[in-house]
C-alpha cells in the first residue's frame, strides 16, 4: 500500500491517471507534472529521450512506434495512450500519448516486466525525476530543445 509523501491518501496504481510519478507518488491534489513532460512531441524526439534515459538506467533502447488509427486509441470511455510489450521490449504509441510522461510509464514497465506494481511505480516516479533534471538543465536530445515556449506551434498572427 502506496501513501502521498504530503496529505497520506492512500495511492491505487491502477488509478495511476489520478496519481504524479516524480520522484515519489503523489495523489494529483498535491502534486503535477512540469507542463514539459506532459506537452506532446514528435516521436522522433520520444525516440531520442527513450535512448538517453535506457543508457542511463543500463537498460537496452526500446524499439518504438506510432500507431495514429483513431479505430484503435479511441476508446468508448477513455483514449488509449500507449502500450508497451515487455519482452519483445517496444512501444506502441497512440497519438495522445506521445508524451515524455507517458514514455516514462512505458519504459517503467519495460525496465521491471510488471504492470502497475509498486515496483513500477516507484520505476516511474525515478524515470520522471531524471527526465525533469534534464529538462531543467535544457539537456534533451540532440536535434531538440527539451524546453520550449509555451507558444512553440501556435501560428503567429500576420498582419
Amino acid at each position: 500500500m502506496m501513501a502521498c509523501p504530503k496529505c497520506g491518501a492512500t495511492l491505487d496504481l491502477a488509478s495511476h491517471g489520478d496519481l504524479v510519478f516524480d520522484g515519489q507518488v503523489w495523489c494529483d491534489r498535491c502534486h503535477e507534472y512540469d507542463r514539459e513532460l506532459i506537452r506532446p512531441r514528435d516521436l522522433k524526439e520520444l525516440e531520442g529521450w527513450s535512448r538517453m534515459i535506457c543508457q542511463a538506467f543500463g537498460f537496452s533502447p526500446a524499439l518504438l512506434e506510432e500507431n495514429t488509427d483513431p479505430v484503435v486509441y479511441r476508446k468508448e470511455a477513455s483514449v488509449l495512450m500507449a502500450e508497451a510489450h515487455h519482452r519483445q521490449q517496444f512501444i506502441r504509441f497512440y497519438p495522445p500519448g506521445c508524451r515524455l510522461s507517458t514514455l516514462c510509464h512505458e519504459l517503467a514497465h519495460i525496465f521491471t516486466s510488471q504492470d502497475h506494481t509498486q515496483e513500477w511505480g516507484m520505476m516511474f516516479a525515478r524515470l520522471v525525476a531524471w527526465v525533469k533534471t534534464r529538462l531543467e538543465e535544457d539537456h534533451g536530445p540532440q536535434g531538440f530543445r527539451a524546453r520550449l515556449s509555451i507558444y512553440a506551434g501556435v501560428p503567429q498572427r500576420v498582419y
